[in-house]
């Protein structure tokens, strides 16, 4: 999976968080915040779409491009 463009939204960078090799818990925002929210639902559901979801942070080998 290639890089997500810098301009996008939380809920997309979240979205491609698992093809990254980083967990739910990994995910960057505060607590209580919008961009949080959105960041998680992107993850769950690109979780829910089939993308294998990974635990513990961030994967020790991440796939890289072309992968």
């Amino acid at each position: 999976m290639d890089s997500p463009p810098n301009d996008l939204d939380a809920r997309a960078l979240g979205a491609a968080a698992p093809g990254k090799g980083l967990a739910r818990e990994a995910c960057p925002y505060a607590e209580g915040t919008e961009a949080r929210s959105l960041w998680l639902s992107g993850y769950d559901e690109a979780v829910a779409g089939g993308a294998a979801p990974v635990t513990g942070g961030i994967a020790k080998h991440p796939v890289g491009p072309g992968h």
